[in-house]
């Protein structure tokens, strides 16, 4: 489950999960945000990075192969290392070897999950020195739960310098593994409205960057503006929720109810977008 291409950016948001998690009261922190966002990246990097602020460290506990949340319990163990063989039930198991240790657990694609969450209170109540991160496409309201809204990585506005936006950044050192002879001085303009096109979001950008071996940047725009179905993978070690952004939206899209399936569909028709205004 480990990526081992370069982390790029998110000094912000790693400042304030830091800041976030300092917090006494803060013992769950959810990362929320649209699939292909960077939620896992940046929780594994802050994993990284606060490890020794934990006495017993950090672990991760990957959700997303999970098909029920009656496997949860188990893969926090298994996270953690541990095998829950006694004759009490598995949450009790767990919540008495969490008692007394001071950890950060990462609980990573909580979203198809939901149903666990009254076992993560639990487990909240019998562990006061654990701390969860959590990764998910939408929250899991809990009372203890605190938000922190993940969005696109920055991208050049107008007068902005392109070499100092985490957008052009990524889509730079992406570029240049699939075309080394990439400049990005060359064609700066075309990257810039690339990063515009899919609002910084990382997964857009290195499936867009993929397509420099074949396209110069000027012509991925313009496929990009003709639609997102173009933005595809064929990465044998890509998970198969990431090999292309209509496939992230197709998730999201399922997970949504009638009632609101049924509002976007009439929000589609403004093809400015929608603002909200408040008096």
């Amino acid at each position: 489950m480990l990526d081992h291409t370069s982390f790029i950016g998110r000094e912000k948001e790693y400042g304030d999960i830091q800041q976030l998690l300092g917090q006494v009261e803060c013992r769950l922190l959810t990362l929320v945000g649209p699939g292909g966002i960077g939620k896992t990246r940046l929780a594994l990097q802050a994993g990284a990075l606060l490890h020794n602020q934990f006495a017993r460290g950090s672990f991760v506990a990957y959700l997303q192969p999970l098909r029920s949340s009656e496997f949860f319990v188990s893969a926090v163990a298994d996270a953690l290392g541990i095998a829950l063989t006694g004759q009490e039930p598995p949450l009790i198991q767990l919540a008495h070897y969490l008692g007394d240790k001071e950890a950060l657990l990462i609980l990573d694609n909580f979203e198809h999950l939901l149903d666990a969450a009254e076992q993560l209170t639990t487990l909240l109540t019998a562990a006061p020195r654990i701390k969860y991160l959590v990764t998910s496409r939408e929250a899991l309201n809990l009372r203890e739960e605190w938000l922190y809204p993940v969005t696109g990585l920055t991208f050049p506005t107008d007068g902005a310098m392109a070499q100092n936006s985490d957008a052009v950044q990524l889509f730079h050192e992406r570029a240049q593994r699939v075309y080394p002879d990439f400049a990005l001085d060359k064609e700066e303009e075309a990257v810039i409205q690339i990063c515009r096109l899919v609002e910084g979001m990382p997964l857009a950008l290195e499936l867009a960057a993929a397509w420099r071996k074949m396209l110069n940047c000027q012509e991925i725009a313009d496929e990009i503006q003709g639609g997102l179905d173009f933005l595809t993978t064929r990465l044998r070690n890509v998970s198969e929720r990431h090999h292309s952004i209509q496939t992230v939206f197709d998730q999201t899209w399922q997970r949504l109810q009638g009632r609101e399936q049924a509002v976007f569909k009439r929000l589609s028709v403004f093809r400015g977008g929608v603002c909200e205004t408040r008096r």
